[in-house]
């Protein structure tokens, strides 16, 4: 499994001037590919990671794209989860590695961001050309006739029809427990509440159709138009720099090979295997929050990390 820790490597001098050297050597034609290892220090967990969801609940199976589709027991199972996980994923704050690349963005060291992140915190830190290659948990979207609206809204009618469960959440609340939580808003149910009364709304607008999250579930499809700019976004770069994940999904993996295709250097610091490894020009095995942040002062950028005390 992709993501599995391999030795560390010391975050030593010479480790930071080779980065340095990367951002200044393609100053303004970087562009950075982002996964769920660079929100883990705003408290949302990843999958494969060496806490992740994989990791530490070996028999958890994702939603599928066809089953929330199709099966109504799914979007009660999806849905029920969710309520109780969109909290807090809507309260988290961007980490300083966000910040960080937000400023090499704004002093034209990095052209862009391709993020797998469904969370929007590297918008929420400042970072302006963002492609969020598998959307968004803001919003939800009817699977019949596309209208959307906000999560915050939907999350309203959530509650407006499932009284108990509001209650309910108010008590965990009140006693401090919280539910194991997932990458995309979803959460493990405490023992003893059963999704199968959950209720959820139909579209406002036809009708007949039914919401989904604007997200790309697993067994999902990236959009054309989005799959069509992350090309794009990778022409236009002399180099890519990948932190914060595994690659494993085959939508971002594709970037780094069409990279590798295409002569261009790759930079991956990553904690753990990637499938990208064998494509890497450099691969240093470190977190995000351990390489960036420092990169970033090297070059000027002042970082703070509001998350902490």
């Amino acid at each position: 499994m992709y993501g599995l820790p391999k030795a560390h490597t010391p975050v030593t001098k010479a480790v930071l001037d080779s980065v340095e050297l990367f951002f200044r050597r393609h100053k303004g034609r970087v562009l950075g590919i982002t996964g769920a290892g660079v929100s883990v220090a705003s408290g949302i967990p990843d999958y494969r990671g060496p806490n992740g969801t994989y990791r530490v609940y070996g028999g958890y199976t994702p939603i599928l794209h066809h089953e929330l589709v199709s099966q109504h027991s799914s979007r009660q199972r999806y849905w029920a989860r969710s309520f109780f996980g969109i909290r807090p994923a809507f309260l988290a704050k961007p980490n300083k590695t966000h910040f960080a690349l937000a400023g090499l963005e704004q002093k034209g060291y990095l052209d862009g961001l391709v993020t797998q992140n469904v969370d929007g915190l590297h918008i929420q830190a400042g970072s302006r050309n963002v492609l969020e290659l598998h959307g968004t948990l803001k919003n939800v979207k009817c699977i019949d006739c596309n209208h959307t609206e906000s999560r915050g809204e939907f999350q309203e009618k959530l509650e407006e029809l499932n009284p108990q469960w509001v209650e309910f959440y108010q008590k965990m609340a009140h006693s401090g427990e919280e539910p194991a939580r997932r990458p995309d808003g979803d959460v493990e149910l405490p023992p003893g509440l059963r999704y199968d009364s959950f209720e959820y709304p139909r579209c406002k607008h036809c009708m007949t159709g039914h919401y989904m999250p604007t997200v790309i579930f697993f067994g999902g499809n990236v959009p054309d138009d989005v799959r069509s700019r992350s090309f794009e976004m990778v022409d236009q770069a002399e180099a890519l720099f990948v932190c914060g994940t595994s690659l494993a999904t085959f939508s971002a993996y594709r970037l780094v090979k069409h990279a590798r295709d295409l002569g261009k250097e790759i930079f991956i610091a990553s904690l753990g295997e990637t499938r990208g490894d064998k494509d890497a020009t450099v691969k240093f095995e470190v977190s995000a929050e351990e390489i960036v942040p420092l990169v970033a002062a090297r070059l000027g950028i002042k970082v703070t990390d509001p998350i902490d005390p």
